[in-house]
């Protein structure tokens, strides 16, 4: 097995499947602002035994050492080769020298290249951006014959190194840029999108990686990489037994409760009680002294406390066994791939075993803002739950239909209840004048249901559901009538 590298960015490696491959040259590739020098000062730092080499083509090493700074990435063993612009005089004075720096070609710019590694003898390099040498060239066949030679020379002395290129530059043909990307190990691409950042990694000689594009943010303490979620890499032994709701006649109409490692949706209208359900089922694992949370992008943990108090749930000594957390994610500014490391750090972490998302709206805002082109919610949201689901854990998902009332009933908008073993439907009911509600299961995967309808309410003490409602005909619809065929009481609200 082959050592690796640490990016010194953990979720880099991840994609990387362990970090970089030692004596290899790889390519960063970016726009401007798109994290290339922070990239480059995680990688340069991330071992502070050894000695690095920034050496700098554009931004002077006083700049880079003031970024260093702010973002806490030193080391008093990272060396700098600035080879940036001089001062305006000096600058001024070279436009008459008689000799253009141009037709002096590379070669005294690789020669102090040389002389600054047989210095300094870094474990780890960095070139930025490479692709300014390109001006000093005569050719793009000798500047790719050059590159090459540098490359090599520096893998010789044992060096990993690192180099970046400005996107979209080129100066002899439209393909010249791009020459750096075949001569090198591996290639790392950076994209600004409308709200966010995206990295990837499109080339990497001698070994596999993470395909896709992975969200990143620039923060304060330097780059975060958020792996997209890959379900197919996580997967854990568990049995599939029953798991109550804690209420009984909701045990009845699901044949004794929903089944470990499945995925749940309770569907409805807005106010119909679908989160206070939901809450129930997490209750009821919190008795069994199982872990759970709860994600909820649409109201913060007081409000959802408060909630789960005026209905006599005990929130707040549930709270303090610390059994039950409430994340509030604001979907703004949570990406789909921030909010799967933080279920992942919960279930690999802290054991958690139900999980609820509260909603599945929410989580549709931050795919369409925050996510990488071309994602879409049911894509996003089928790989979280298949990951939950196979690392054993319960899934509940909260979703909410446009609609109080139709002809055509829709059981989940957008339509992901495929996504679904088991898909508990809430609806609202016109009653003598009265708004009433329904509860039904209209399918489960993993066994039996019952098929009729029931009354539902939310009282102070609780959730109470009725007996099955055998005698009324468009429950669904939302506006029910007095059955012909029915020769039982006449009790709508029983």
């Amino acid at each position: 097995m082959v050592d690796r590298i640490s990016t010194g960015i953990p979720g880099l490696d991840e994609i990387m499947l362990g970090g970089m491959l030692p004596q290899r040259t790889y390519m960063v590739n970016g726009g401007a602002g798109s994290g290339k020098t922070t990239l480059s000062l995680h990688f340069l730092t991330q071992n502070p035994e050894e000695d690095s080499l920034y050496i700098t083509f554009d931004k002077n090493s006083d700049t880079i050492q003031w970024l260093a700074d702010t973002l806490g990435l030193t080391s008093l063993k990272l060396h700098f080769q600035d080879m940036s612009p001089g001062l305006l005089h000096e600058e001024v004075s070279a436009a008459f020298d008689v000799v253009p720096s141009s037709e002096l070609g590379l070669s005294p710019v690789l020669q102090r290249i040389c002389d600054a590694v047989d210095e300094f003898r870094p474990a780890r390099i960095v070139i930025e951006p490479l692709s300014s040498l390109l001006y000093l060239s005569p050719d793009g066949y000798q500047f790719r014959r050059q590159c090459q030679a540098l490359f090599n020379h520096l893998a010789a002395t044992g060096a990993t190194v690192l180099f970046t290129s400005e996107a979209g530059s080129a100066t002899f043909s439209e393909n010249a840029g791009g020459d750096l990307q075949f001569i090198c190990d591996g290639v790392i691409e950076l994209q600004s999108m409308q709200e966010g950042r995206s990295i990837s990694v499109t080339k990497f000689r001698g070994s596999g990686f993470a395909d896709g594009a992975h969200f990143l943010r620039l923060t304060a303490n330097g780059m975060r990489v958020f792996p997209r979620l890959v379900p197919e890499d996580h997967a854990r032994s568990f049995e599939r037994h029953l798991l109550s709701s804690g209420i009984p006649r909701i045990d009845e109409i699901l044949n004794g409760g929903i089944n470990r490692g499945t995925v749940t949706i309770i569907s409805g209208p807005t106010g119909v009680g679908k989160t206070t359900l939901g809450m129930e089922f997490l209750l009821a694992a919190v008795r069994r002294g199982e872990s759970s949370v709860v994600y909820t992008f649409e109201e913060d943990n007081w409000t959802m406390m408060d909630r789960c108090r005026s209905i006599g749930m005990p929130i707040d000594e549930i709270i303090e066994t610390g059994k039950l957390h409430i994340r509030p994610v604001e979907p703004m500014r949570y990406s789909p791939d921030e909010l799967a490391l933080a279920v992942r750090e919960e279930v690999e972490l802290r054991g958690v075993q139900t999980v609820m998302l509260d909603s599945s709206s929410g989580y549709q805002m931050s795919v369409s803002r925050l996510s990488v082109a071309g994602d879409e919610i049911i894509e996003r949201l089928h790989a979280l739950c298949r990951y939950l689901t196979g690392m054993g854990v319960t899934v509940l998902i909260i979703n909410e239909t446009p609609t109080i009332a139709s002809d055509n009933v829709q059981p989940t908008d957008p339509p992901i209840s495929h996504l679904g073993d088991t898909l508990i439907l809430l609806r609202y009911r016109e009653d003598r004048g009265e708004v009433c509600k329904t509860i039904g299961v209209l399918k489960k995967r993993t066994g039996d249901f019952e098929k009729s309808l029931r009354g539902f309410e939310i009282r102070s003490d609780g959730i109470w559901v009725g007996e099955p409602l055998y005698h009324l005909r468009g429950i669904l619809r939302g506006i029910p009538w007095q059955s012909q065929d029915h020769n039982g009481p006449d009790i709508t609200r029983s």
